[in-house]
């Protein structure tokens, strides 16, 4: 199963390390450490997405209204008939500039308000740009296409709204691989594409057959193989074929999509996929940059105080966006 064939004669000119040499934050080690136990727990009783909303959406929802909400402010709205959490930040730096963000959970868990509230208190503290955050459907109850209709609806009507501002395009995980497959969908019917897009540890390959998904399972502390198998089949069941562009936009063409930056930890089963995708869209002519974030487990910007490496990375991305206005 676990050829790795797709990364044969892989350059490295798409790609750049982030911080090579410098050790890994005490607090990052003690992060890992404590979110192992989730993986063993999955492999004991292989729960189901319905059962995991059950118990970590109350918890996490928790978490995050303890966490002081210092530097921005929630709101509830809903573009093209799509529900939306808009996270606003008090010194918003520049109007003309807006994130909107597709969040991760393997398609079948997580929310705005959620898995991803502090996360995106602290993208939007960061940047300095209101970021509006789609709440589309959920797998199993709604698969393949449900997903991408919603995000597209949703865009469609942000830009309408919002004519003259500048829309940056983010989503991790799942939701990585969603605002790749979005952009390839914008561009093949004619719609507007994004100033540019920003992938936390895009998932964008559903067949979960690259080399990482085998030599990284057991260091990487957030994700499981096993788990990434079924939340697929779950997204995508059979006959659905897995290998569309629109379901996992590593097989898609990269040719007139805008400039985009995918973060990566080198310890996530993820890391070959962000790698081919970059060097294919390098390929193609498109402007893409992986970088690659030593010691760095899957989705570690969500962890927001309690590790300095997400601070640093939302700093870059920051960076990265103010360098393209």
């Amino acid at each position: 199963m676990f050829s790795g064939g797709f990364l044969h004669g892989v350059s490295s000119s798409a790609f750049a390390n982030i911080g090579q040499g410098e050790s890994l934050s005490l607090r990052s080690r003690l992060v890992s450490i404590f979110l192992r136990p989730n993986k063993w727990l999955y492999r004991i009783f292989q729960p189901s997405p319905k059962t995991i909303r059950r118990f970590v959406h109350p918890q996490v929802w928790l978490a995050s209204i303890l966490v002081p909400s210092i530097g921005t402010r929630i709101e509830r709205t809903s573009f093209g008939g799509v529900p939306v959490v808009s996270f606003i930040p008090k010194n918003r730096s520049n109007s003309d500039t807006m994130v909107v963000f597709l969040h991760g959970g393997g398609y079948c868990i997580g929310s705005s308000l959620t898995t991803h509230r502090i996360g995106l208190r602290n993208l939007s503290k960061t940047t300095g740009y209101m970021c509006h955050s789609i709440e589309y459907r959920l797998a199993p109850e709604h698969p393949h296409p449900a997903a991408l209709d919603d995000v597209l609806s949703a865009w469609l009507d942000i830009v309408d709204t919002n004519p003259n501002v500048k829309l940056i395009l983010c989503g991790d995980s799942a939701g990585g691989g969603l605002s790749l497959a979005l952009m390839m969908r914008l561009r093949d019917e004619g719609h507007k594409l994004p100033h540019g897009a920003v992938l936390f540890s895009p998932w964008t390959n559903l067949l979960c057959d690259s080399k990482t998904f085998e030599t990284k399972n057991k260091t990487d502390p957030m994700l499981l193989t096993q788990a990434a198998i079924s939340v697929a089949e779950h997204y995508a069941p059979t006959p659905i074929d897995k290998k569309h562009p629109y379901v996992s936009p590593i097989y898609g063409k990269y040719t007139g999509l805008p400039r985009t930056l995918i973060l990566v930890g080198d310890q996530e089963i993820l890391l070959d996929d962000s790698r081919l995708v970059g060097e294919r869209a390098k390929a193609e002519g498109a402007d893409f940059k992986v970088e690659i974030w030593p010691g760095m487990f899957h989705d570690w910007w969500l962890f927001g105080f309690l590790i300095p490496e997400s601070k640093q990375c939302l700093r870059k991305v920051a960076d990265w966006i103010q360098s393209g206005e």
